[in-house]
């Protein structure tokens, strides 16, 4: 059974945590890996799945967007509360989906869950938390009672290498968006963002984790805003 949904995979490094996110929305009617990058070029896809670079040409073909990360595993019942929400006879045109953020032995689930399901055409915002999200603008959302687990890697290698993919990503996101530079940006949204999951409560025991993935969450937008510099200064578009 396919549900009418285009998922939209934001694409930074590949190989199995890309499969893993894909394979856990393969009920969507469409898949695409967003790669703004253009890192994922060689990138063995699942048939039927389109890999995309430039945003404005993510084209969806079906009425409603969901956007994972990466990390990203949807909920075994997912596909069922998003078909039944999309059933409804007047759907609000934005869903946040319950996150929860694993590693280092903790889990925790954010309280400000983001937005992860809206009507085609809604375009990515900066990231409040862990992941990607959808800016909906003033538009109201409903809220599905289930939605994603980020899983982040707990070796300092692919700590490493996850970070910078995933802040070279973004920053191409905003540099083919013109997005301008701010130093301010280098601090606010960082500590914010760190701040969420600080604040986020404990699923599983989370006593030194709750630490680790703040400063993950907040240190990764810092290094894509210092990405975004670098591209804006070179005059590069990747």
């Amino acid at each position: 059974m396919t549900t009418a949904v285009t998922a939209v995979v934001f694409g930074s490094r590949g190989g199995a945590r890309l499969a893993r996110a894909l394979a856990g929305v393969d009920w969507a009617e469409e898949r695409i890996v967003l790669d703004p990058a253009d890192r994922l070029r060689d990138e063995a896809l699942p048939a039927g799945v389109r890999r995309v670079v430039v945003e404005a040409a993510l084209l969806p073909g079906q009425p409603w967007v969901l956007l994972l990360g990466e990390d990203d595993v949807a909920a075994p019942a997912l596909a069922g509360a998003v078909g039944t929400a999309l059933a409804a006879a007047d759907p609000p045109p934005a869903f946040r989906l319950p996150q929860e953020v694993a590693g280092f032995g903790g889990v925790l689930r954010l309280r400000r869950a983001p937005v992860r399901l809206a009507r085609a055409g809604t375009p990515l915002a900066a990231p409040r938390a862990v992941g990607p999200e959808l800016d909906p603008g003033r538009h109201p959302c409903g809220r599905l009672p289930v939605g994603i687990r980020t899983c982040v890697a707990v070796s300092l290698a692919g700590l490493i290498d996850d970070l910078e993919a995933d802040a070279a990503a973004l920053a191409a996101l905003w540099r083919a968006r013109r997005v301008p530079v701010r130093m301010c940006q280098l601090v606010g949204p960082p500590l914010a963002v760190a701040g969420r999951v600080l604040l986020a409560p404990a699923v599983a025991r989370a006593r030194w984790a709750r630490w680790s993935l703040a400063v993950i969450a907040g240190f990764s937008l810092m290094v894509a805003r210092a990405k975004l510099w670098e591209l804006t200064r070179t005059g590069s578009t990747a």
